[in-house]
């Protein structure tokens, strides 16, 4: 079953209506496996709570809903993912935070060059660095995209992407 892509567009931006000043628009682009182009726009919400962990930082998290595009010469999948992301915010360090997160995906097609992922539904793990500056966001993050081995075969996909956010 394939989801019409005003509903898709709609996920996206219902979220917007409730916004507040920390919540923030990315944007990112990226290569997954086999050179297959990546574009991601995102909302990110940050939680509400925010816990010391140390005197080195302190633990938090945000909300993330994507729109992605994987495209290469001939095929193209999109995909809307909703991930919840914990992130350490470092005090002192030249890198600012680390943040990791296991979400779920839906996918417009299963199958994209040699890369069979056997189901529309994925989970999608990220791990990554940034760095924030004000309302600004610097990110480097490694994705992959399974689904856990629930229909074979699995072949999964990697992404490594650089973002930026801001904060609105």
């Amino acid at each position: 079953m394939k989801l019409p892509a005003w509903s898709i567009l709609l996920c996206l931006i219902a979220p917007l209506a409730t916004a507040d000043a920390q919540d923030g628009l990315e944007v990112a682009f990226g290569k997954a496996s086999e050179g297959i182009d990546v574009l991601r726009l995102a909302w990110r919400k940050p939680w509400s709570a925010r816990w010391r962990v140390s005197a080195t930082g302190e633990l938090s998290g945000m909300h993330v809903m994507s729109l992605n595009r994987w495209q290469d010469a001939d095929e193209s999948i999109n995909a809307l993912a909703y991930s919840p992301v914990v992130v350490y915010r470092l005090h002192k360090a030249p890198i600012t935070y680390v943040k990791f997160g296991i979400g779920v995906a839906y996918l417009s097609a299963t199958q994209i060059k040699n890369r069979n992922l056997s189901s529309y539904f994925q989970f999608e793990d990220q791990i990554g660095i940034g760095w924030e500056w004000g309302a600004h966001d610097l990110s480097l993050v490694y994705m992959h995209y399974s689904n856990a081995g629930i229909e074979d075969p699995n072949h999964g996909i990697d992404i490594v992407m650089f973002s930026y956010a801001r904060r609105i």
